[in-house]
């Protein structure tokens, strides 16, 4: 409907609003020089059906539907149309100056403004040196911000009144507008600089490990959080990691594949086999770690066709089960494991190895084998349906990404 037709017209709303106040509501509708009115009459342009209605108002709404005479909306098209009129700069200064905070959780509450509008007026509250969840307009203050941008949040609706569903939104939906935003709150901006509120470890957790996170938090989270940031992909401040000279920190930095080459230089004698294993190799440090930690280059990612070709030439079973459960390792050597006979564990595990010779290894009766293809992400649905009905294998199908996504996709449950 067009509502800018309405100007100069009068409509009547039964019942109560929802993103707005009634005050607000009414402000607005002057501005587009509308009139509510209280009662029916034959000048109604337009019938409002709002909330919680009480019994006259539902029996005139009834009649008036059974009349047919007046066009009749739903109360949230409404709403959101005239919250596209709300001046920001008008109702931001409006609010500095009148210190409401009880009209300006209402708008927070709004889910019709813009997320801009949204950032601005929550940079105006006021947490009073309290918790995120310690009083109720400080509790609706943050059921809002995670209400606003939790996605999915008819599947956890109880993840907006709780410490975690903070988390998980930074985890899950979090961006570097969101992340700064939630940053800047006054109860985690203390505990940032004064950590002592063990409630909101997951949260600056979350914001430690999150790629979107501003660099000038990263470096705020340092001191009490180098081992999460040693974890993070791609790596942020490495240079200042490497200089706290953290033995805990080195060994994961020590495994993170996007750890630079002179990252890796530092590391490399400390640490060769997880830095055989983990780290992005070139033909130099394969050469002079192939002798001793042969067995861990053949779990490296990063292996090019020549590095797996020497390295299958050496024959070791050791080296063949690595190249086996490497997701890097080429189809062609893979189908000649396969072929072999010998590597059927490290395979099942493999990724990258054919559904067809996946389903193969499901006439095994090798538990470990089984155990293996349940947890395998490109196990074919249907021999993972079957392995979920065995007990034993239950939980690694459930947790099992591909099937996930595949019970979710299809709305199904568990049987």
């Amino acid at each position: 409907m067009n509502y800018e037709a309405l100007k100069n017209h009068s409509v009547l709303l039964l019942g109560k609003t929802r993103a707005l106040s009634v005050d607000e509501f009414d402000t607005l509708l002057k501005l587009h020089k509308i009139t509510r009115i209280r009662h029916y009459n034959e000048d109604v342009a337009l019938i409002i059906e709002g909330r919680m209605m009480n019994p006259y108002e539902q029996s005139e709404l009834e009649r008036l539907y059974e009349e047919l005479s007046t066009p009749i909306t739903e109360l949230a098209p409404f709403e959101e149309w005239l919250c596209r009129s709300i001046e920001p700069n008008r109702l931001l200064m409006s609010l500095k100056l009148s210190r409401n905070q009880g009209r300006l959780i209402n708008f927070l509450q709004n889910r019709y403004i813009t997320d801009e509008l949204f950032f601005k007026l929550l940079k105006l509250y006021d947490w009073q040196n309290e918790g995120l969840f310690d009083n109720d307009a400080n509790r609706d203050v943050t059921a809002s911000i995670i209400g606003r941008f939790y996605t999915d949040l008819d599947r956890n609706h109880n993840v907006q009144y709780a410490m975690s569903g903070l988390a998980h939104l930074v985890e899950r939906y979090g961006n570097r507008e969101l992340i700064n935003a939630i940053a800047e709150l006054s109860p985690i901006a203390n505990e940032i600089k004064n950590p002592k509120e063990r409630s909101l470890s997951g949260v600056l957790d979350a914001i430690a490990l999150h790629p979107d996170t501003d660099e000038a938090i990263l470096r705020l989270l340092l001191k009490e959080r180098a081992v999460l940031l040693a974890h993070r992909k791609p790596l942020t401040l490495e240079s200042e990691l490497l200089g706290l000279n953290r033995e805990d920190v080195n060994e994961i930095l020590a495994q993170n594949y996007t750890l630079s080459p002179y990252g890796v230089a530092q590391l490399e004698s400390d640490y060769p086999r997880l830095i055989a294993s983990k780290t992005l190799l070139n033909w130099d440090r394969f050469e002079r770690l192939i002798e001793q930690y042969a067995a861990e280059l053949g779990s490296n990612p990063s292996l090019t066709p020549s590095m797996q070709e020497k390295l299958f030439d050496l024959g070791e079973e050791t080296v063949l089960e690595a190249l086996a459960a490497n997701p890097a390792t080429l189809h062609e050597m893979l189908d000649r494991l396969f072929e072999s006979g010998r590597f059927s564990l490290p395979l099942a595990c493999n990724p990258s190895l054919s559904p067809d010779k996946l389903e193969s290894l499901w006439a095994s009766a090798n538990v470990g084998i089984l155990s293996a293809l349940a947890a395998n992400t490109s196990t074919p649905i249907e021999i993972l349906y079957q392995l979920s009905l065995d007990r034993r294998f239950e939980r690694a199908v459930k947790t099992n990404p591909t099937f996930g996504k595949y019970i979710q996709t299809h709305n199904i449950g568990w049987l």
